[in-house]
């Protein structure tokens, strides 16, 4: 399998990981908040990938300098992960993820600016297709003209600082996966984030406690889908174009709609399967181009 194909792949098993973390991390979003969401999630994603460092460590490549730029990433990317989250709990999904997700437009423009990527006419079509899909599956009319854009309680100010945060954020990953690899790099940046949410529970002044047994269980979930997310994004980085990666793996809000139609029985509108069409077509475009 060709390089490039395996991007391909890499990126739709990201895009699947991604959606179901994201659309199981509602629960204990809400019962523990989105500061120990974060830790806990990151605990099991941290531990998950240690177990693939340890046996892929003759693989590694150790550098000081390029751990310190991963763990800098990390803490950028803990940002956007908290404005999401409370983004979600005080605004609506249907204006919150079409705005966040669509920080794929900042991962491709710096992607392009700053690694000289270039895209064929046809794989910018595919990715404007996909772009279309993520932003018309979530979107909510509605809510948009109901909602007071701009205001804290709106939600919208915090998804437009994970838009950007996320965009920066995927673009960057490239630097440490070039030396580190993709696996090191992965449980770096991971870990990083748990030990910037541990810290930041900690100088908030958060109660601290365990959640329980089946919670626990709920959130390992999360995790474990979580690290295939990262994983398979560096993964598909290091063997084709950030741009191409990330427009795949950023369509994961078609994975969590159809989540929440199975397991949350939310009834999916004439718009929203118009754009998993669209959302698919645009896949099949860019996997053909």
């Amino acid at each position: 399998m060709e390089s490039f194909d395996l991007g391909i792949l890499f990126g739709i098993i990201a895009m699947f990981g991604y959606g179901l973390s994201n659309a199981m991390s509602q629960p204990p979003s809400k019962k523990l908040g989105a500061e120990k969401t974060i830790f806990f999630r990151n605990v099991f994603i941290s531990a998950f990938l240690l177990i693939l460092v340890l046996f892929f460590i003759r693989e590694s490549i150790f550098s000081i300098e390029y751990i310190i730029i991963a763990l800098g990433i990390s803490l950028i990317g803990f940002i956007p992960l908290l404005t999401f989250l409370k983004a979600l709990k005080v605004g609506k999904v249907g204006i919150i993820s079409p705005i966040s997700n669509s920080s794929v437009i900042f991962t491709i423009i710096l992607s392009i600016l700053f690694f000289g990527e270039t895209l064929s006419i046809e794989q910018g079509i595919s990715i404007g297709v996909i772009l279309l899909g993520i932003v018309l599956v979530s979107l909510d009319f509605k809510d948009l003209k109901q909602s007071k854009l701009f205001q804290m309680s709106s939600g919208v100010p915090y998804a437009l600082i994970t838009c950007l945060l996320w965009g920066v954020v995927f673009f960057l990953f490239k630097i440490p996966v070039n030396v580190l690899g993709p696996i090191l790099t992965s449980f770096i940046i991971e870990f990083g984030i748990m030990l910037h949410g541990g810290l930041y529970i900690l100088v908030s002044k958060i109660k601290f406690e365990v959640p329980d047994k089946k919670m626990l269980v709920h959130i390992g979930l999360i995790g474990f889908f979580g690290m295939l997310g990262t994983l398979f994004f560096n993964l598909g980085i290091s063997t084709a174009n950030v741009s191409i990666v990330a427009a795949l793996t950023f369509a994961n809000p078609l994975v969590a709609s159809i989540y929440a139609k199975i397991f949350y029985k939310e009834e999916l509108s004439s718009q929203q399967y118009l754009a998993i069409l669209l959302i698919v077509l645009g896949v099949v475009a860019l996997s053909y181009f």
